[in-house]
């Protein structure tokens, strides 16, 4: 299974950045964060006002990244490499041109763990993930899933390992915001701050 959401490796759903070509210091500096970047509280939900397909588009989705050495913070935003895996690729917000983020932030790998992928949520709790197949075709995974809401955030729970500290920022009939800002993977938890991610219904169920 490819990946997805979660930095887990063996886990479905993650975001996968990978930066192609080198990002300069000027630009960089613009795209310097100046706010706060605290978590927002779930947005008030249930599972019918989730029930259905969702998928993933780089339009809305970003994340914000910070250099350990400088521990000055960039907002990164993405787009996708239909040429390898469908990849969101790391891009400069101000340009739309790719980002390096080894230079940006010192990260050593070339991507921050996501790809173009779908959600799939039932109207039970259960939930399955939908992969975009190297030939364009989408492809459900087999391993069923479960989700739900809590005082505490949005969960969910994939090849039996729960995915917390996840926030709904909004959620209406034709999208929702899901937000990360804790990250189990080491070299995640030294560069990336938050990961905001987009999704766009597909259908109802």
């Amino acid at each position: 299974m490819k990946r997805l959401f979660f930095p887990n490796r063996t886990v479905c759903a993650g975001l996968v950045l990978s930066g192609l070509f080198a990002f300069s210091s000027s630009s960089a500096v613009n795209n310097e964060v100046n706010d706060n970047n605290k978590v927002v509280a779930a947005a008030p939900a249930n599972n019918a006002q989730i029930v259905g397909t969702w998928e993933l588009t780089n339009k809305g989705s970003y994340a914000i990244v910070r250099n350990p050495r400088t521990r000055k913070e960039y907002k990164v935003g993405f787009m996708i490499d239909r040429y390898d895996d469908y990849k969101f690729l790391p891009v400069d917000f101000r340009t739309g041109e790719s980002v390096d983020l080894r230079l940006l932030v010192g990260h050593d790998d070339d991507d921050l763990d996501d790809e173009l992928h779908r959600f799939d949520f039932y109207r039970d709790g259960t939930m399955s993930v939908i992969e975009r197949e190297d030939n364009g075709r989408w492809k459900r995974d087999d391993d069923m899933g479960v989700y739900g809401f809590r005082r505490d955030g949005f969960f969910m729970k994939i090849d039996g390992k729960m995915r917390k500290q996840l926030q709904i920022r909004f959620l209406n009939n034709n999208e929702f915001e899901l937000t990360q800002t804790k990250f189990n993977d080491s070299d995640l938890r030294r560069v990336v701050v938050k990961k905001v991610m987009r999704y766009v219904r597909v259908t109802r169920k």
